[in-house]
Protein backbone atom coordinates (compact mmCIF):
# COMPACT_ATOMS: atom_id res chain seq x y z
CA UNK A 1 0.00 0.00 0.00
CA UNK A 2 2.73 2.12 0.66
CA UNK A 3 4.57 3.57 -2.22
CA UNK A 4 8.20 3.83 -2.47
CA UNK A 5 10.34 6.31 0.35
CA UNK A 6 11.09 9.55 -1.75
CA UNK A 7 14.59 11.18 -0.80
CA UNK A 8 15.96 14.58 -1.81
CA UNK A 9 19.25 16.17 -0.80
CA UNK A 10 18.92 20.07 0.03
CA UNK A 11 22.07 22.15 1.73
CA UNK A 12 24.16 18.87 2.78
CA UNK A 13 20.74 17.21 4.79
CA UNK A 14 18.96 14.41 3.40
CA UNK A 15 14.94 14.24 3.55
CA UNK A 16 12.94 11.08 3.48
CA UNK A 17 9.39 11.68 2.72
CA UNK A 18 7.28 8.71 3.16
CA UNK A 19 3.45 8.30 2.12
CA UNK A 20 0.57 6.51 2.50
CA UNK A 21 -2.19 5.90 -0.02
CA UNK A 22 -4.55 5.66 2.47
CA UNK A 23 -7.31 7.92 0.95
CA UNK A 24 -7.19 5.42 -2.20
CA UNK A 25 -7.96 2.72 0.20
CA UNK A 26 -11.79 1.07 0.20
CA UNK A 27 -12.64 1.53 3.95
CA UNK A 28 -11.30 5.12 3.96
CA UNK A 29 -14.12 7.56 4.50
CA UNK A 30 -13.69 11.53 3.12
CA UNK A 31 -12.67 13.95 5.54
CA UNK A 32 -15.54 15.95 4.10
CA UNK A 33 -18.03 13.35 5.70
CA UNK A 34 -16.50 12.77 8.77
CA UNK A 35 -16.52 16.21 9.17
CA UNK A 36 -20.48 16.74 8.31
CA UNK A 37 -21.29 14.12 10.94
CA UNK A 38 -19.27 15.97 13.61
CA UNK A 39 -21.11 19.18 12.66
CA UNK A 40 -24.20 17.29 12.40
CA UNK A 41 -23.90 14.90 15.31
CA UNK A 42 -25.64 16.75 18.23
CA UNK A 43 -29.04 16.54 16.12
CA UNK A 44 -29.30 12.91 15.50
CA UNK A 45 -31.38 10.59 17.50
CA UNK A 46 -30.07 7.28 18.71
CA UNK A 47 -31.27 5.68 15.59
CA UNK A 48 -29.60 7.63 13.32
CA UNK A 49 -26.46 7.50 15.57
CA UNK A 50 -26.61 4.00 15.91
CA UNK A 51 -26.71 3.51 11.81
CA UNK A 52 -23.34 5.44 11.52
CA UNK A 53 -21.72 3.15 14.25
CA UNK A 54 -23.23 0.15 12.65
CA UNK A 55 -21.59 1.30 9.32
CA UNK A 56 -18.33 2.61 10.50
CA UNK A 57 -17.96 -0.80 12.31
CA UNK A 58 -18.94 -3.27 9.63
CA UNK A 59 -18.25 -0.15 5.90
CA UNK A 60 -21.75 -1.62 4.26
CA UNK A 61 -25.47 -3.20 5.27
CA UNK A 62 -28.81 -3.77 3.56
CA UNK A 63 -31.97 -2.33 5.74
CA UNK A 64 -33.04 -5.30 7.13
CA UNK A 65 -30.09 -5.54 9.30
CA UNK A 66 -29.76 -2.20 10.42
CA UNK A 67 -33.67 -2.61 11.07
CA UNK A 68 -32.86 -5.89 13.40
CA UNK A 69 -29.51 -3.66 15.35
CA UNK A 70 -31.75 -0.76 15.75
CA UNK A 71 -34.82 -2.99 16.83
CA UNK A 72 -36.74 -0.17 14.97
CA UNK A 73 -39.15 -0.53 11.86
CA UNK A 74 -37.80 -1.02 8.32
CA UNK A 75 -39.33 2.05 7.44
CA UNK A 76 -37.78 4.19 10.11
CA UNK A 77 -34.68 2.67 8.92
CA UNK A 78 -35.26 3.63 5.17
CA UNK A 79 -36.28 7.32 6.51
CA UNK A 80 -32.93 8.34 8.11
CA UNK A 81 -30.83 6.71 5.35
CA UNK A 82 -32.68 8.66 3.33
CA UNK A 83 -31.86 11.57 4.98
CA UNK A 84 -28.14 10.39 5.24
CA UNK A 85 -27.93 10.14 1.64
CA UNK A 86 -29.62 13.93 1.22
CA UNK A 87 -26.62 15.10 3.50
CA UNK A 88 -24.13 13.67 1.30
CA UNK A 89 -23.36 11.00 4.35
CA UNK A 90 -23.91 7.80 3.06
CA UNK A 91 -24.21 5.86 -0.35
CA UNK A 92 -26.94 3.56 -1.53
CA UNK A 93 -24.83 0.90 -3.64
CA UNK A 94 -27.93 -0.25 -6.25
CA UNK A 95 -29.42 1.46 -9.18
CA UNK A 96 -32.79 0.55 -8.08
CA UNK A 97 -34.61 3.13 -5.32
CA UNK A 98 -36.42 0.17 -3.66
CA UNK A 99 -34.19 -2.81 -4.40
CA UNK A 100 -34.59 -4.27 -0.67
CA UNK A 101 -31.26 -5.90 -0.49
CA UNK A 102 -30.04 -2.89 -1.60
CA UNK A 103 -26.42 -2.06 0.23
CA UNK A 104 -25.95 1.50 2.33
CA UNK A 105 -22.21 2.33 2.92
CA UNK A 106 -20.67 5.72 4.41
CA UNK A 107 -19.65 7.83 1.63
CA UNK A 108 -15.79 7.25 0.55
CA UNK A 109 -15.40 10.42 -1.88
Amino acid sequence: MLPLPEYKEENGNVYLSLRNKISEHSKTIHDKVVLKIQNKSSSFNQTQRKILGYLFRNQKSIKEDLANFCNTHINTISHHLNYFIEEGIITRLSEKQRAPNALFTLKKH
